[in-house]
């Protein structure tokens, strides 16, 4: 290997130089002069290849100055042989003669290779960093077999320009199928054949035609050929840009707009983001030119342009569907109910109801006010009026409430007994107790029960007389004699006999108050503050 006209590798060399003068034999008669210039150059010198030179080293007092004549050899210190000088130093000059040698070996390291079968190299593939002041020739020691498959050593020669040796052990692998196989996404699973390059029998040990072929990157790939076990990698590549056809797009200033919307159809086999070249103006009427870049999963990129084209929208919404509106107190209201806006311009529509003069829990007469609002600003507004009235209350509506609880819990066949049990059951699942009622309409009671699902005594007793008359089970209404507090509940006849019948839970003692005899409750009654202290003159003799 060539280093150059002065090249020197110094890890390789030392420096070494021996330089030998001859002592010129001066006839006596010569001047003494003469005889001193003659002896300043050394007529041979002796280097190692590679060792720089320059025209100090021929002389015997390098301080000197000194420089190379015409009709000197050129110097290559990277090719050993004679080298014939001529110097000239002061008023004189001499010939002097330069010897390059190479006496060291060269360097260098083995490296392993692997090839397909079929394939060869050269003794170079097997050696690498070598090192050496002269050209280096590289040769096979033998002449590895290229048609055998798997390892086999290799011997390396290096021999420099001095005929010096080095001897490089190295490796050769001869593989059966392919190191890599490149596979377009999309395509069918490759065969046996486009990975298997020589053998007389072979087998897939992965599973090749389960692997995603719409799904980019590396596979690792087993594969058995002639009972030796092979891995290889395969590449799942994209290398085709997705197909798009754009659009024109018309429409209003100001609306948003996608660049997807331009897209009229793309295929790719990978996943496809659609992107602006550069965002649209939306502000500005006319036609503008829409630079659409369609990119796939491997980075793959179409681009195509379309037109956008746009006008600035001057046209009002309109609102139909107001009328005043009607409410009882205490209720809710959907101002927004059958009410419809239409516009030119859809998007970004809105319709907000200006309703802060409403008072739903106070009866009067309020003023709304709706206002229909788009995208460019033009704006409609139309008003109504809600009128809060007082709630009226309808005994057959009520009626029809009982009936539909009725069908639920109480089934043909049943006794009347079991009717009492079913009802009481359902009050008292359904009602939740608070201390408070008006006690003087039993339907707006039991509505406030049925409906409402909560009230006091009033109102458990008033839905059970609904529920009861609506079963067929004749009843009456009964009251505590007023003392500090007031109490509400039922008398039911069952087979011509009377019995009590209150539903109001009770957290003292919890009683089960179904059908009871006159006993059972007088008993309870007396025991928790007569909490059922009745004038019995007004009412039916109840079974003792």
């Amino acid at each position: 290997m060539s280093r150059g006209r002065f090249g020197v590798v110094a890890e390789m060399r030392r420096r070494t130089k021996v330089i030998t003068g001859i002592a010129a034999v001066l006839a006596a008669a010569a001047a003494g002069l003469w005889f001193y210039e003659d002896n300043k150059i050394y007529s041979k010198c002796y280097v190692e290849a590679g060792t720089d030179v320059a025209v100090q080293d021929f002389l015997k007092n390098p301080a000197q100055e000194a420089a190379f004549c015409e009709g000197s050899d050129v110097i290559d210190v990277s090719v050993p042989g004679e080298y014939h000088v001529k110097i000239k130093t002061g008023w004189y000059t001499k010939k002097s003669v330069l010897y390059v040698s190479d006496t060291i070996a060269p360097q260098g390291q083995a490296v392993t290779v692997s090839l397909e079968s079929g394939e060869m190299c050269g003794a170079a593939d097997f050696v690498t960093g070598i090192a050496d002041a002269t050209q280096v020739d590289i040769a096979f020691g033998s002449e590895p077999d290229f048609t055998q498959a798997g390892s086999q050593d290799v011997e390396v020669v290096l021999t420099d320009l001095g005929g010096n040796q080095t001897v490089i052990s190295s490796q050769l692998f001869i593989s059966q199928v392919v190191s890599e196989l490149t596979v377009e996404a999309g395509q069918p699973a490759p065969t046996l054949q486009d990975f298997v390059i020589g053998g007389e029998s072979a087998r897939f040990i992965s599973n090749v035609s389960g692997f995603d072929y719409t799904k980019l990157g590396d596979r690792r790939v087993l594969l058995e050929v002639d009972g030796r076990n092979y891995e290889t990698l395969m590449h799942i590549v994209d290398t085709v840009a997705p197909k798009v056809e754009v659009q024109d797009v018309q429409g209003y200033t100001l609306v948003p707009r996608e660049a997807a919307d331009f897209v009229a159809s793309v295929e790719d086999v990978t996943n496809v983001e659609v992107t602006f070249g550069e965002e649209p103006d939306l502000s500005r009427a006319g036609t503008q030119q829409i630079e659409i870049c369609a990119s796939d999963a491997a980075g793959n990129q179409t681009v195509k342009t379309a037109n956008l084209i746009l006008e600035q929208d001057t046209e009002a919404p309109s609102i139909a569907g107001v009328a005043d509106l009607r409410v009882i107190k205490g209720n809710s209201v959907a101002y927004r109910k059958n009410i419809v806006v239409t516009d030119n311009c859809e998007e970004g529509l809105e319709l907000t109801v200006d309703n802060s003069a409403v008072d739903l829990n106070q009866v009067g007469s309020y003023p709304i006010t709706y206002i229909a609002r788009d995208l460019a600003g033009n704006e409609t507004t139309a008003s109504a009026t809600v009128t809060v009235l007082e709630k009226t209350y309808d005994e057959n509506e009520l009626y029809a409430v009982a009936d539909g609880i009725l069908a639920n819990i109480i089934h043909e066949g049943m006794t009347q007994p079991e009717k009492l049990e079913a009802i009481y059951a359902y009050i008292q699942s359904h009602i939740m107790y608070i201390d408070h009622s008006d006690k003087d309409n039993y339907v707006k009671a039991a509505y406030e029960g049925l409906i409402g699902g909560k009230g006091d005594c009033y109102v458990y007793a008033s839905s059970a007389k609904v529920l009861l008359t609506r079963a067929g089970i004749t009843n009456m209404d009964i009251e505590k004699i007023p003392s500090r507090s007031r109490h509400y509940w039922n008398l039911v006849n069952i087979d011509g006999n009377w019995y009590h019948f209150d539903t109001t839970p009770r957290t003292s003692g919890r009683p089960h108050i179904c059908m009871w005899t006159e006993t059972q409750l007088m008993e309870y009654s007396t025991a928790h503050y007569n909490s059922h202290n009745y004038d019995h003159s007004l009412y039916p003799e109840v079974v003792q």
